[in-house]
């Protein structure tokens, strides 16, 4: 009996391309968070992030007769692990109604480059420090949780006060008279940064309408709550890499440097030209071993990936995860990256200090030498 062990490395051909056709609907609210902001970095040039959403009522059929605006507030529910930037820029957001031409479909699948036209603007803080780390009570005083609260137009309020009470009667119906909001972000300078609401946490994320009916006699408002959950979500992201240096390496092979964005931005395409040379070949292990780089002009607030993962391309716009990656998560896709690696990790070479990321490629690599084409590619 003979055991044989062989090592090699394998030419590779890895091309730079921007992301195409990325899903970001959240139609049944399970979304952790929505990023929204704006980041200027040299490397990758520009990315914003705007988030699109309905709301529903708390309750159908509510009862407005007679009902006057007293104030209307939006709530956001901050989400800490979503934000990446310099956070302690000042920020300034902004909530605008849609276009009265245009409006969020609750049925329809929205991806990242979808942007609606918006009209009137109904709110906006200003030059506000964000807190995602910091918790306060919001209606429930043995509650705490980071929020950002914006003051709503009560014109809009009023509106809403207004709406035909058969509107109100279904969900469907009254998603017709609202339209959507579209909540957008900038910060005072650079780089910026990109803050996360999670919009489908009802405790702290929601709109709440202080109003009186005209039969009232204490001088108490009344309110009224409407929620994120169940209505659809999406986000917007939009890239402008004119003058970064990421520019020239668009669309174009790479053996040096390779350039990841997440939000949608740039992925890498990685395809082994002579796979089909390594026929009946039984693949112990495969990894792809990628070294961090460090450029001139990089800014040390905003940090390398935690995690990098391996898609297959399914369609022409279609991709899933690898069998590799697949394994590592479990069943439950609760497992983790333990087993496939991907996330940065400390080394020293030659007395310095690198960063390298290493993903497991076994599985999938042997489908390649299976298939026997050598075009298989992972991105």
């Amino acid at each position: 009996l003979g055991f044989f062990d062989y090592s090699d490395t394998l030419t590779l051909q890895c091309t730079l391309i921007p992301e195409d056709s990325l899903l970001t609907s959240d139609r049944s609210s399970t979304a952790d968070y929505f990023l929204c902001g704006q980041l200027n970095d040299p490397i990758f040039g520009q990315a914003r992030s705007d988030i699109y959403t309905l709301f529903r009522l708390s309750t159908l059929g509510p009862n407005f007769k007679n009902a006057t605006v007293d104030s209307i507030v939006m709530f956001l529910r901050y989400a800490a692990d979503g934000f990446y930037g310099d956070t302690l820029q000042p920020q300034t957001l902004r909530v605008h109604r849609l276009a009265s031409d245009t409006s969020i479909r609750w049925n329809t699948d929205y991806f990242a480059h979808n942007a609606l036209a918006t009209g009137q603007l109904l709110g906006e803080v200003s030059n506000f420090m964000p807190t995602p780390g910091i918790g306060a009570s919001l209606f429930d005083t043995t509650r705490k949780a980071p929020y950002l609260r914006i003051p709503l137009d009560n014109a809009f309020g009023q509106e809403l006060l207004n709406i035909d009470s058969a509107k109100m009667t279904t969900d469907t119906m009254f998603w017709k008279s609202l339209r959507g909001l579209r909540i957008s972000a900038e910060a005072a300078g650079n780089p910026g940064a990109i803050m996360a609401f999670n919009l489908n946490n009802s405790e702290f994320s929601r709109i709440r309408l202080y109003y009186k009916l005209d039969t009232d006699t204490s001088s108490n408002s009344r309110t009224f709550d409407y929620f994120f959950v169940g209505g659809n979500k999406f986000t917007n992201y939009s890239h402008d890499y004119s003058g970064s240096f990421v520019s020239p390496y668009l669309n174009q092979q790479s053996d040096e440097l390779l350039f990841v964005k997440g939000m949608g931005g740039s992925r890498v395409k990685v395809t082994f030209p002579y796979a089909h040379m390594l026929e009946k070949l039984a693949v112990n292990k495969a990894e792809l071993e990628l070294t961090l780089a460090n450029l001139p002009g990089d800014n040390p607030l905003l940090s390398p990936a935690d995690q990098l993962v391996f898609t297959r391309t399914v369609g022409d716009t279609t991709v899933s995860l690898t069998n590799d990656v697949l394994y590592s998560l479990g069943s439950s896709l609760s497992g983790g990256f333990a087993a496939f690696g991907g996330f940065p990790e400390t080394e020293t070479e030659n007395g310095m200090s690198v960063e390298r990321y290493r993903l497991t490629l076994t599985r999938r690599f042997q489908a390649i030498v299976d298939n026997a084409t050598g075009k298989l590619s992972e991105q």
